[in-house]
């Protein structure tokens, strides 16, 4: 009937720097490049898993909020609702009919009262069986985060975003032996951050043990989510980084992995290979600008996504789209990105939407 139906991600882009780069801009600077380049945005959602996406349409960004030199920490997604805020672009096919869809008011009563913002983080690593013996590609670290970060709901207090934001952050990759085998050495730091009143304080040791508890779930999930050459997952190990705190932590590059002699939180003789020497970059090395001030801006975005066949991504997906949309930050503005630039995409809702006539699941 001429009618046709397509799939709505509305989602935060935040960009923040604390190397001198300014980043006041940049949110535009997305749009425009994502808009001028459609082909090639289609493309690589097509390459890396996107396979139901058939045409990528216009970004539209909204003004949420103004650029502040200090840190801007979200602590849970920011769910989609109707709003007059103007758009940066006036093209009429971004606005669809959009079904009215229940948002959830981080105010609600639903939520505890406290507003306290308790944030853990501390460095791991794991060691990963992997044949053929590749390194993971940018797309398959953002699968990994994904996996690493979903297993929140199984622990502690049971529940995920938005009540506890979890970040999983992969900062090196190493083939590692013992003597007689190689295998992969992931390097990462988690961080776990509340402010609806839930406690987190043990969340990375509840972390550490419920990986190690499950490592042939761990691994099928892997197996199945992508991550194919993945043979068998090993044990995580946490290091201490520092200790819990009440005001918010922003980690505004990824922390590179260093020698150390940290005490871990296990023993495990076997989660301490030889490691290949690696150069290793300092923050405070001279190669960094000089200026550590923190610029932060953060706003609402949506895109249509022509879809085939018309279903929702599922929640790996959505972290290979929130990877793709992180990943196009070097091509425009400074032409850099981590760890000079920190960018994160948070998709938060997803709407099936027509030209003219709204379809719901």
């Amino acid at each position: 009937n001429g009618v046709t139906s397509q799939l709505l991600l509305s989602f935060n882009m935040r960009y923040e720097s604390r190397f001198g780069y300014n980043v006041a801009n940049y949110t535009r600077l997305f749009q425009s490049y994502i808009n001028d380049n459609l082909d090639e945005v289609t493309i690589s959602m097509q390459e890396h898993f996107l396979t139901n996406v058939v045409e990528a349409g216009r970004v539209q960004m909204f003004f949420t909020r103004s650029p502040t030199f200090s840190p801007i920490v979200s602590s849970s997604p920011t769910f989609a609702e109707k709003s007059t805020i103007p758009s940066e672009t006036s093209d009429p096919s971004m606005t669809p009919s959009i079904s009215s869809i229940p948002t959830v008011s981080q105010e609600s009563s639903f939520f505890p009262s406290t507003l306290t913002a308790l944030t853990i983080q501390k460095r791991g690593r794991q060691l990963l069986q992997v044949d053929p013996l590749l390194q993971f590609d940018p797309f398959q670290v953002g699968i990994y985060e994904r996996i690493m970060q979903n297993y929140t709901a199984s622990f502690g207090h049971m529940v995920g975003e938005p009540f506890i934001m979890t970040i999983c952050n992969v900062t090196e990759q190493q083939f590692v032996s013992n003597g007689v085998t190689s295998q992969l050495l992931l390097s990462f730091n988690m961080r776990y951050e509340s402010r609806f009143g839930y406690n987190v304080a043990n969340y990375t040791r509840l972390f550490q043990s419920y990986i190690n508890d499950n490592l042939d779930e761990v691994t099928i999930s892997m197996q199945e989510h992508f991550l194919t050459n993945v043979v068998e997952a090993g044990r995580v190990q946490m290091f201490f980084t520092r200790s819990p705190t009440f005001s918010p932590i922003v980690s505004s590059s990824p922390t590179f992995a260093e020698k150390s002699t940290i005490p871990s939180e296990t023993s495990d003789p076997s989660m301490t290979p030889s490691i290949s020497s690696i150069p290793t970059v300092s923050q405070e090395s001279s190669f960094f600008p000089s200026t550590l001030t923190a610029l932060t801006i953060q706003k609402r975005g949506r895109q249509l996504l022509q879809v085939d066949p018309l279903l929702q991504f599922d929640p790996f997906q959505v972290g290979i789209y929130e990877r793709i949309m992180q990943n196009y930050t070097a091509s425009f503005g400074h032409m850099v990105g981590e760890p000079f630039i920190m960018t994160i995409c948070n998709v938060t809702e997803q709407q099936f939407v027509s030209n003219g006539v709204t379809s719901q699941l």
